[in-house]
């Protein structure tokens, strides 16, 4: 395909993507569309996207190319320790209160949930945040960590725990020592009992009933995430978000979203140069 999509075939393809995943591509986004259609009519040999529209919808190939179409357009950029104030907020005021109210409950239960976790740079993140915290005293909790996306590549590379020096760019050197494996060709894997924490999984989040298994949650990450959603869309993940947090756990957003005028059940949170939400 060296064309543009015509209107009809960008409608059609907006609203078959908007319908199965709450992703709504704006006609400012329509370029991202049209090079990740033009890549998989090169890899696939589909003659047209009518053509390629046929096989999403064709029972004997639907599951192949929807997998296909959502590895193509969700591709994110991220890397460990991103938004160091959120981050910090986390360290230092979030992870703290959650781990004092398990422990004067008798508890040692920890869950987070990564959603749209991309390649797992956000949730070895947090694996590294509790290492830190709980210290040797870490094996003697039953911790959690989902990593959730849509995207069956980077699920992959969650599983995988191998990452570039890119990826690490914000990660101090002796926590480079202590939680990663040094590989050659400038690439870091992170440690087992890392790894033992995360538990990648695949997850629409506008499927209301899979999302449901990831309940009774400290904390909700969903950074960066619902700017690719439509009002309607986020309300819904929203909501999802707020039925699936204990009380008085924590959601973030990324560091420029908000919740105002689309949900207004949780509680603001102020840190210094950060925010989040808590039911």
């Amino acid at each position: 395909m060296s064309k543009p999509l015509t209107n009809q075939e960008f409608s059609a393809l907006r609203d078959y993507i908007y319908k199965k995943a709450g992703i709504f591509f704006t006609e400012k986004n329509r370029f991202i569309l049209e090079m990740r259609i033009e890549e998989i009519l090169n890899e696939t040999g589909y003659k047209s996207v009518t053509e390629y529209m046929r096989a999403l919808e064709d029972y004997k190939t639907s599951f192949t190319e929807w997998n296909r179409l959502m590895n193509k357009v969700t591709i994110t950029e991220t890397s460990f320790f991103r938004d160091k104030y959120q981050i910090t907020a986390i360290e230092k005021n979030v992870l703290p209160e959650i781990i004092k109210r398990r422990e004067q409950n008798g508890s040692r239960q920890l869950r987070i949930w990564s959603a749209a976790s991309s390649s797992g740079e956000e949730a070895y993140t947090m694996a590294i945040l509790l290492a830190e915290q709980l210290k040797e005293a870490v094996g003697r909790w039953n911790i959690a960590i989902y990593a959730t996306d849509i995207n069956e590549n980077a699920l992959a590379a969650v599983r995988a725990g191998v990452y570039s020096s890119y990826s690490l760019r914000n990660t101090a050197e002796d926590i480079k020592r202590k939680y990663f494996n040094k590989l050659p060709d400038d690439r870091y894997e992170i440690k087992d009992h890392l790894k033992k924490m995360v538990l990648s999984e695949k997850c629409n989040l506008m499927d209301y009933n899979a999302s449901r298994r990831y309940s009774k949650i400290d904390l909700i990450l969903i950074r960066n995430v619902l700017i690719y959603f439509d009002q309607v869309s986020k309300a819904k993940v929203l909501q999802m978000c707020y039925e699936n947090l204990n009380e008085k756990a924590f959601l973030f957003l990324g560091h420029s979203e908000t919740i105002f005028g689309i949900a207004n059940n949780f509680k603001l949170v102020s840190f210094v140069n950060a925010f989040a939400y808590m039911k």
